[in-house]
């Protein structure tokens, strides 16, 4: 055995520990906002409110990806939603079984935000599924972690995306990067948010009906990255069985806490899903998520939720890093990271994409995606290690079964910047380390050998659901230009 993942662990546990309080800073750095919707009464506001987008000031949006999509045959547009937001208490004990009941408070509060839409140019390719992105605030910009890993399926398959600016986070980042462009946006509370994107639902299915062909039937999926993915956590369990305004979820990096209704804190650890949502859900997690987080392996499948563990995956990868740097370096004036140890490269981002699509067939068909193993764990719960020091079960791409690296998860840092932009990019990014020359060797007499043992392993995934042909092809390639010493 090369070296436990508990013994490693306890080599750096500092590590682990700077990795933990960076992700409390990103979940408590950040507040709640609010969406679209007319004015109306607390008890009646659904029936009462009329939803629509209205039209944006020319120019660019902040964080704009257009001229990434121009190639593809995108548009993207920028809306504004205003009008009356409500906000909750808890009804009652919010109990680890996810049936959380809730209570106005207060009176509706009026705002005004934006959403980004991303679309086919085209009609004749939206394929009638919308993802709606609660967009991530952690990093003190907004960040599109669920589009940057599905974006390639997105275009490929003809999706709309949708970016919803549902935190008072949210707001303040726009003012700041666009002061004239967004000085209309206000939201006087962070606990409108969860209205907000409930209510931003009708407004862009009504929206998305006139994106397609004209019988073209419209499925709206809530998304979340990281934070955002803990918001859904909330979502999910109290307002969505109030109001079905999502048609599944797509979860990816939750945190393992859900936020509160009342304040926005965070007092609900390691949340369950309700068993009883009539919606599907997907949800992915990486290895570097469930390494800190130990109870989200205890995630059952269910005929409703599928759950994908990711061994070697990142919170933050390299591929995340430089998506990142594409659509906000301008806005956000960001720095680019650089980092002891070469962050982990991975194409985790083809496991997305395959998720996505097996949740598409879910909605549409009522199929479910396969079943992944879980990572093997030591019995003091560590993830386990290979020989090589590589986690061992989980849903593993090639590079863990033939490999040529080691992927460890916490012992990067920037060495450019105390910022946490920067910090937060090398250490949730993990890291990548070459295996030596005389272990290739061993294991490959040629680099034919290596492709072949690599292409046997990404045919299995293929077959067993968890690649599209897109990404297979994709790994391939990439194995076919790897080059080991002989």
């Amino acid at each position: 055995m090369h070296t436990s993942r508990h013994h490693r662990a306890q080599n750096t546990l500092s590590h682990l520990f700077r990795c933990l309080l960076l992700l409390c800073v990103a979940l408590a750095n950040t507040a709640c906002t609010a969406l679209a919707q007319e004015p109306a009464t607390p008890d009646n506001a659904k029936a009462a409110t009329v939803h629509t987008l209205l039209p944006s000031a020319a120019g660019r949006p902040v964080s704009s990806r257009q001229a990434q999509l121009a190639t593809v045959g995108y548009v993207e547009e920028e809306f504004r939603v205003r009008g009356q937001s409500q906000a909750y208490s808890t009804d009652g004990d919010w109990n680890d079984d996810g049936h959380w009941k809730l209570k106005t408070r207060g009176q509706p509060q009026a705002y005004e935000t934006r959403v980004l839409v991303r679309r086919p140019k085209d009609p004749a390719r939206f394929n009638g599924i919308v993802l709606v992105e609660w967009l991530n605030t952690s990093l003190g910009f907004e960040l599109d972690g669920g589009w940057m890993v599905t974006r390639d399926e997105i275009e490929r398959e003809g999706y709309a995306w949708v970016g919803v600016s549902a935190e008072e986070a949210s707001v303040k980042s726009l003012k700041q990067a666009n002061p004239e462009r967004y000085a209309q946006a206000v939201v006087s509370d962070s606990d409108y948010s969860f209205d907000i994107y409930d209510h931003a639902a009708v407004a862009i299915r009504q929206a998305a009906g006139q994106w397609g062909r004209a019988n073209t039937q419209v499925k709206l999926l809530g998304m979340g990255y990281s934070k955002s993915a803990s918001f859904l956590f909330t979502f999910i369990n109290a307002f969505q069985p109030r109001s079905n305004a999502y048609d599944g979820f797509y979860m990816r990096g939750a945190t393992p806490a859900a936020m509160q209704v009342n304040g926005w804190h965070i007092n609900i650890v390691m949340p369950k899903v309700r068993t009883d949502t009539k919606v599907p859900l997907m949800q992915v997690q990486t290895e570097m998520e469930v390494a800190v987080s130990w109870p989200l392996s205890k995630t059952l499948d269910t005929d409703k939720l599928r759950y994908w563990e990711v061994a070697g995956g990142t919170h933050f990868d390299q591929h995340m890093r430089e998506e990142s740097l594409a659509a906000s370096q301008a806005d956000a004036k960001l720095t680019t990271p650089k980092c002891f140890n070469p962050s982990s490269t991975l194409p985790t981002q083809v496991f997305d994409h395959a998720a996505l699509h097996a949740l598409r067939n879910w909605v549409t068909t009522g199929t479910p995606p396969p079943k992944a193993p879980r990572l093997q764990r030591t019995g003091l719960g560590f993830v386990k290690d290979d020989d090589l020091g590589n986690a061992m079960g989980g849903l593993r791409l090639p590079e863990l079964d033939a490999p040529t690296a080691r992927y460890d998860m916490f012992n990067n840092g920037p060495t450019n910047s105390l910022g946490f932009w920067v910090g937060f990019a090398c250490i949730a990014g993990g890291t990548a380390k070459p295996l030596d020359a005389g272990i290739l060797r061993s294991r490959y007499a040629s680099d034919q050998a290596y492709v072949q043992a690599y292409k046997q392993h990404a045919d299995k995934l293929l077959s067993d659901g968890f690649l599209r042909p897109s990404g297979h092809a994709l790994l391939l390639d990439q194995a076919r230009l790897v080059k080991l010493p002989h």
